[in-house]
Protein backbone atom coordinates (compact mmCIF):
# COMPACT_ATOMS: atom_id res chain seq x y z
CA UNK A 1 0.00 0.00 0.00
CA UNK A 2 1.62 3.23 -0.98
CA UNK A 3 0.35 5.68 1.19
CA UNK A 4 1.29 4.75 4.03
CA UNK A 5 4.50 4.94 3.77
CA UNK A 6 6.99 7.15 5.98
CA UNK A 7 6.99 10.53 5.19
CA UNK A 8 9.35 13.66 5.85
CA UNK A 9 8.57 16.15 7.74
CA UNK A 10 10.79 19.55 7.95
CA UNK A 11 10.35 20.79 11.22
CA UNK A 12 10.33 25.05 11.47
CA UNK A 13 12.73 26.40 13.56
CA UNK A 14 11.36 29.48 15.67
CA UNK A 15 13.11 32.97 14.73
CA UNK A 16 13.87 36.18 17.05
CA UNK A 17 13.58 39.86 15.79
CA UNK A 18 11.75 39.48 12.56
CA UNK A 19 10.34 42.54 11.52
CA UNK A 20 6.65 42.79 11.59
CA UNK A 21 5.02 43.99 8.64
CA UNK A 22 1.30 44.39 8.42
CA UNK A 23 -0.42 44.75 5.02
CA UNK A 24 -3.95 45.27 4.84
CA UNK A 25 -6.41 47.25 2.40
CA UNK A 26 -8.72 50.04 3.55
CA UNK A 27 -8.58 53.91 5.16
CA UNK A 28 -7.48 55.25 8.52
CA UNK A 29 -9.49 57.53 10.04
CA UNK A 30 -10.07 60.07 12.72
CA UNK A 31 -11.66 58.63 16.03
CA UNK A 32 -13.56 61.86 15.76
CA UNK A 33 -14.24 63.59 12.26
CA UNK A 34 -15.45 66.94 12.83
CA UNK A 35 -16.18 69.32 9.51
CA UNK A 36 -15.03 73.03 9.93
CA UNK A 37 -15.47 75.34 6.96
CA UNK A 38 -16.66 79.33 7.02
CA UNK A 39 -20.01 80.94 7.60
CA UNK A 40 -19.76 83.22 4.65
CA UNK A 41 -18.11 82.82 1.14
CA UNK A 42 -15.29 84.37 -0.35
CA UNK A 43 -12.29 84.39 -1.64
CA UNK A 44 -9.54 82.79 0.44
CA UNK A 45 -6.79 84.75 1.48
CA UNK A 46 -4.30 82.33 3.81
CA UNK A 47 -4.46 78.27 4.48
CA UNK A 48 -2.39 78.10 7.63
CA UNK A 49 -2.72 74.52 7.76
CA UNK A 50 -2.47 71.33 5.70
CA UNK A 51 -3.23 67.42 6.16
CA UNK A 52 -1.41 65.45 9.04
CA UNK A 53 -0.90 68.99 11.05
CA UNK A 54 -1.40 69.35 14.96
CA UNK A 55 -3.45 72.60 15.77
CA UNK A 56 -4.53 73.63 19.07
CA UNK A 57 -7.72 75.32 19.80
CA UNK A 58 -8.10 79.26 18.99
CA UNK A 59 -5.43 78.77 16.59
CA UNK A 60 -6.23 80.34 13.15
CA UNK A 61 -6.34 77.56 10.50
CA UNK A 62 -7.46 79.95 7.58
CA UNK A 63 -9.00 83.29 6.28
CA UNK A 64 -10.99 84.74 3.87
CA UNK A 65 -10.26 88.41 1.98
CA UNK A 66 -11.26 91.35 4.13
CA UNK A 67 -11.45 94.01 2.61
CA UNK A 68 -14.94 94.22 1.63
CA UNK A 69 -16.55 93.32 5.19
CA UNK A 70 -13.98 95.61 6.81
CA UNK A 71 -15.50 98.03 4.22
CA UNK A 72 -18.84 97.04 5.42
CA UNK A 73 -17.95 97.35 8.66
CA UNK A 74 -16.43 101.33 8.16
CA UNK A 75 -19.85 102.34 6.61
CA UNK A 76 -21.49 100.88 9.88
CA UNK A 77 -19.91 102.31 12.03
CA UNK A 78 -20.17 105.81 10.16
CA UNK A 79 -23.88 104.99 10.21
CA UNK A 80 -23.19 104.90 14.30
CA UNK A 81 -21.77 107.84 14.58
CA UNK A 82 -24.35 109.76 12.31
CA UNK A 83 -26.92 108.58 14.12
CA UNK A 84 -25.63 109.41 17.50
CA UNK A 85 -24.61 113.30 15.89
CA UNK A 86 -28.77 113.31 14.53
CA UNK A 87 -29.63 112.45 18.52
CA UNK A 88 -28.08 115.11 20.33
CA UNK A 89 -29.06 117.58 17.40
CA UNK A 90 -32.84 116.25 18.07
CA UNK A 91 -32.51 116.74 21.99
CA UNK A 92 -30.63 119.98 21.41
CA UNK A 93 -34.28 121.13 19.40
CA UNK A 94 -36.31 120.02 21.91
CA UNK A 95 -34.38 122.10 24.09
CA UNK A 96 -34.78 124.96 21.72
CA UNK A 97 -38.41 124.07 21.82
CA UNK A 98 -38.73 123.91 25.16
CA UNK A 99 -37.09 127.38 25.76
CA UNK A 100 -40.02 128.98 22.92
CA UNK A 101 -42.48 127.15 24.47
CA UNK A 102 -41.62 129.06 27.95
CA UNK A 103 -41.35 132.29 26.32
CA UNK A 104 -44.73 131.95 24.24
CA UNK A 105 -46.53 130.63 27.18
CA UNK A 106 -45.03 133.82 29.51
CA UNK A 107 -46.28 136.28 26.51
CA UNK A 108 -49.63 134.39 26.36
CA UNK A 109 -50.17 134.82 30.07
CA UNK A 110 -48.78 138.02 29.53
CA UNK A 111 -51.47 139.44 26.95
CA UNK A 112 -54.08 137.15 28.33
CA UNK A 113 -54.28 139.61 31.97
CA UNK A 114 -53.72 142.68 29.70
CA UNK A 115 -56.81 141.96 27.67
CA UNK A 116 -58.75 141.04 31.50
CA UNK A 117 -57.81 144.61 32.54
CA UNK A 118 -58.71 146.07 29.19
CA UNK A 119 -55.16 146.94 28.35
CA UNK A 120 -54.73 145.23 25.16
CA UNK A 121 -57.01 143.93 21.86
CA UNK A 122 -58.64 140.44 22.33
CA UNK A 123 -56.67 140.04 18.62
CA UNK A 124 -53.19 140.35 20.52
CA UNK A 125 -54.44 137.86 23.34
CA UNK A 126 -55.25 135.31 20.33
CA UNK A 127 -52.42 135.03 18.57
CA UNK A 128 -50.44 135.06 21.64
CA UNK A 129 -52.82 131.90 22.54
CA UNK A 130 -52.06 130.58 19.32
CA UNK A 131 -48.29 131.22 19.53
CA UNK A 132 -48.19 129.36 22.60
CA UNK A 133 -50.31 126.69 21.00
CA UNK A 134 -47.71 125.95 18.03
CA UNK A 135 -44.83 126.27 20.20
CA UNK A 136 -46.38 123.49 21.97
CA UNK A 137 -47.26 121.45 18.91
CA UNK A 138 -43.55 122.20 17.83
CA UNK A 139 -42.40 120.42 21.39
CA UNK A 140 -43.71 117.28 20.78
CA UNK A 141 -42.74 117.34 16.81
CA UNK A 142 -39.41 117.57 18.19
CA UNK A 143 -39.65 115.01 21.04
CA UNK A 144 -41.05 112.36 18.65
CA UNK A 145 -37.96 113.18 16.36
CA UNK A 146 -35.71 112.46 19.18
CA UNK A 147 -37.60 108.99 19.55
CA UNK A 148 -37.49 108.19 15.79
CA UNK A 149 -33.93 108.97 15.50
CA UNK A 150 -33.11 106.99 18.87
CA UNK A 151 -34.36 103.70 17.05
CA UNK A 152 -32.51 104.29 13.96
CA UNK A 153 -29.26 104.34 15.89
CA UNK A 154 -30.29 101.73 18.02
CA UNK A 155 -30.79 99.95 14.33
CA UNK A 156 -27.16 101.09 13.33
CA UNK A 157 -25.61 99.89 16.47
CA UNK A 158 -27.19 96.12 15.42
CA UNK A 159 -26.21 96.57 11.94
CA UNK A 160 -22.85 97.54 13.51
CA UNK A 161 -22.53 94.36 15.35
CA UNK A 162 -24.11 92.29 12.66
CA UNK A 163 -21.26 93.26 10.06
CA UNK A 164 -18.58 92.82 12.94
CA UNK A 165 -19.81 89.28 13.21
CA UNK A 166 -19.36 88.69 9.77
CA UNK A 167 -16.18 90.19 9.71
CA UNK A 168 -14.92 87.42 12.69
CA UNK A 169 -16.61 84.71 10.29
CA UNK A 170 -13.85 85.46 7.56
CA UNK A 171 -11.48 83.78 10.00
CA UNK A 172 -11.71 79.92 11.14
CA UNK A 173 -9.93 78.78 13.86
CA UNK A 174 -9.43 75.46 15.78
CA UNK A 175 -12.63 74.84 18.07
CA UNK A 176 -10.21 72.50 20.12
CA UNK A 177 -6.37 70.55 19.53
CA UNK A 178 -7.13 68.40 17.06
CA UNK A 179 -5.26 67.01 13.70
CA UNK A 180 -5.91 68.44 10.24
CA UNK A 181 -6.72 64.93 7.94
Amino acid sequence: IMTERPLTVQVVRPETDVPLRIYGLGTVEARVLSHVGFEVGGALARLDVDAGDRVVKGQELAALHPAEQEARVARAEAAVAAATANAAKAEAAVERARAILAERDAANRRQQDLVRQDVASAQRAEEAQRDADVARADLAVAQADVQVIRAAAADAAAALRLEQTLLGQRSLTASYDAMIV
